[in-house]
C-alpha cells in the first residue's frame, strides 16, 4: 500500500499521521474554529435579533445610500439616539449600547439643533449620555479602531463616508478600506454604519424603490465609488423618495447578508408645532401594499396564520411569498412571532 492510501486509511480508521494535540495547535495558529466552537460563539453573540432588529447585525459594516438632500443625516441621528436609549428604531427593537456618530456633514450647532429635535420627538426627558459625536472641529483625524477599543461602542456612524475616506470611491482602494472597516467591527464587537450617496442623481432607467418586481441591487448600483462598497457591506439600505406614496417622505429598502430583502419601509417626517421637520415615523396600513391581489390576500389572512397557510391564500411560490409578506411586516400590518409563525396587526 503506497503512502497516500496508508494516509487515507488511517483517516478512515479513526486516526491521521497528525496526533490530536498537534492538529489542535495548528488549528489554534491559523484561528481556525471546529462547529462545536463556533455553536459556542454564536450562542454566546445571540446574533438572531441584531442591533437593530431585522436591520442592523453586530460585528457588520451597513452602508445607506441615499441622494443628498433626502434626509440621510436625521434618519442616522435618529438611529443612534434610539441605541443609545435602547428604544424601537421605526418599530425595529434595539439592543441599548454606546453610541459614536462622526458628522463630517453637520456643523456642531447644526448637529445640536438635529439631536435635540429628535430628543423631544422621541419623548425623551435629555439626549443620551452614551449618545457621542465627533466632528473635524475636535480633531484633525477620526481614529476609528483607537475609539472602537478605548470607547466600546455598539455603534459607530460615520456621515459621510466621502466626506471621511475619499479613497474608498478609488477601484484600487475601496475593498481593502472595507475589509479594514469589517475586521475593526469584528474584532471591536461593533456595528459601522457608513452614510453614503448616489453616483448621478435622477438617472433614466433606475426602478424605483415601491417596484417589489425589480431588483434592489440594480437601484444599489447608483452608489458612488466601486462597486466592492455594496457587494462588501453587511446590509445595504436604499434611501429614495416614494413614486407611489407622495405623502410620504422616504422609502427604505434593505438587503442584509445570509437574510434577503427587507421593507420596502414608507416613512413621513414629523413637524413641531413651529412647522420644522423633527423625526420619522413608519407609515403603516394595507394600502402601502399598492398591489390589489396581495390587498386581497391580506384581507384573507386568519389572525394567526404559518408560511404554509398564507402560501395557499396568496397562492405563489416559497419566493413571491415570502417577500409579501416582507412587505406586509414593513407595512406594519403582519408581525413575525416565531419562525414561520405570523399575526395579522
Amino acid at each position: 500500500m503506497n503512502t497516500t492510501i496508508d494516509a487515507f486509511q488511517a483517516i478512515f480508521d479513526g486516526e491521521s499521521e497528525i496526533s490530536r494535540p498537534a492538529r489542535l495547535n495548528n488549528l489554534s495558529k491559523y484561528n481556525l474554529m471546529q462547529p462545536e466552537e463556533v455553536d459556542k460563539i454564536c450562542s454566546l453573540e445571540s446574533r438572531d435579533e441584531g442591533l437593530v432588529s431585522g436591520l442592523v447585525a453586530r460585528h457588520s459594516v451597513s452602508i445607506l445610500i441615499g441622494d443628498s438632500g433626502l434626509g440621510k443625516s436625521p434618519l442616522a441621528y435618529q438611529l443612534g439616539i434610539c441605541v443609545a436609549q435602547g428604544m424601537p428604531f421605526l418599530g425595529m427593537g434595539t439592543e441599548p449600547g454606546p453610541v459614536v456618530y462622526a458628522d463630517y456633514e453637520n456643523g456642531l450647532k447644526e448637529g445640536q439643533d438635529l439631536r435635540n429635535n429628535l430628543v423631544k420627538f422621541l419623548g425623551l426627558p435629555k439626549a443620551p449620555d452614551n449618545f457621542m459625536v465627533w466632528t473635524p472641529d475636535c480633531a484633525a483625524n477620526l481614529d476609528i479602531e483607537g475609539i472602537c477599543k478605548d470607547i466600546k461602542p455598539s455603534l459607530f456612524i460615520i456621515d459621510s463616508l466621502r466626506a471621511y475616506n475619499p479613497s474608498f470611491e478609488k477601484t484600487d482602494s475601496a475593498g481593502k478600506e472595507i475589509s479594514s472597516l469589517r475586521s475593526t467591527a469584528y474584532k471591536c464587537g461593533l456595528a459601522i454604519l457608513l452614510i453614503h450617496h448616489v453616483r448621478k442623481p435622477g438617472q433614466d432607467g433606475v426602478p424605483s424603490l415601491d417596484d417589489d418586481s425589480s431588483g434592489l441591487m440594480v437601484w444599489l448600483n447608483q452608489a458612488a465609488g466601486h462597486r466592492s462598497i455594496v457587494n462588501q457591506s453587511d446590509t445595504r439600505i436604499a434611501a429614495d423618495l416614494s413614486r407611489s406614496q407622495p405623502e410620504s417622505a422616504m422609502v427604505l429598502r434593505w438587503h442584509r447578508r445570509l437574510c434577503g430583502e427587507g421593507g420596502p419601509l414608507y416613512l413621513e417626517r414629523i413637524s413641531n408645532d413651529e412647522g420644522d421637520p423633527i423625526g420619522y415615523a413608519p407609515i403603516t396600513g394595507p394600502k402601502l401594499l399598492a398591489n390589489p391581489d396581495q390587498q386581497d390576500a391580506f384581507a384573507r389572512l386568519p389572525q394567526n396564520f404559518t408560511f404554509k397557510e398564507a402560501k395557499v391564500i396568496y397562492q405563489r411560490a416559497d419566493d413571491p411569498t415570502r417577500k409579501w409578506l416582507l412587505k406586509c411586516v414593513a407595512a406594519g400590518i403582519v408581525r413575525q412571532t416565531r419562525r414561520g409563525l405570523y399575526e395579522r396587526l
